[in-house]
């Protein structure tokens, strides 16, 4: 990462600056992007217990994108879709999606509100890539029928994406007292998505 000094201010280059990617063949710039949203994916997927251990790990997630959540909602949009009935088909995929994006905004906005020092995109990206536990599980919905079978896998998912969110999120800058208030919202998001796998 870059420092430079402004007029007193220091500014962090935090994308990529290894020289001229305009000449840069497709394939090549969408394999960086690809191996970016899957370091993410991993940081997500298996967060460190101990936040003092890694600082890389933060770093990270501190260079958002949206590819990843974007994905992964398409993908927990299709899934959802595709064991509704025919005719409501299109208007289940456009309202997970469109509930998706509604609230990581929501969410967002109740952190900043908070005193959240975490920068609106961020946090949506964050909110994002946490999402990605329950992509298999709206998947091992459609594959298995049996709702006893169902519920406590996809329970497992839902915590899964509520305890690396949160330890993600940790760093967001809500005082001590608020905490509660600010990951409120997010149990309830990922509840009622991890409910909608469960019920398809």
């Amino acid at each position: 990462m870059n420092t430079n000094t402004l007029a007193g201010d220091q500014i962090q280059d935090r994308r990529f600056s290894g020289g001229d990617t305009l000449n840069e063949p497709v394939l090549e710039t969408l394999m960086r992007d690809v191996r970016a949203v899957g370091r993410r994916v991993k940081q997500v997927l298996y967060p460190k217990v101990d936040a003092n251990v890694d600082v890389e790990s933060g770093q990270i997630i501190r260079e958002w994108d949206l590819w990843g959540p974007l994905v992964f909602c398409l993908f927990l949009s299709l899934a959802l879709s595709i064991s509704a009935p025919a005719q409501q088909t299109s208007l289940v995929f456009s309202g997970v999606f469109a509930f998706v994006w509604i609230a990581e905004a929501f969410v967002t906005l109740n952190i900043k509100l908070l005193g959240g020092s975490i920068s609106f995109f961020h946090a949506v990206c964050i909110l994002g890539y946490a999402l990605f536990p329950l992509v298999p599980g709206a998947i091992f919905s459609l594959i298995v029928k049996s709702m006893l079978i169902r519920f406590p896998i996809v329970v497992a998912l839902v915590a899964w994406s509520l305890f690396a969110s949160m330890r993600t999120l940790k760093g967001a800058g809500v005082r001590e007292g608020r905490v509660v208030l600010a990951m409120y919202p997010v149990w309830l998001f990922y509840g009622w998505l991890g409910w909608l796998c469960v019920i398809t």
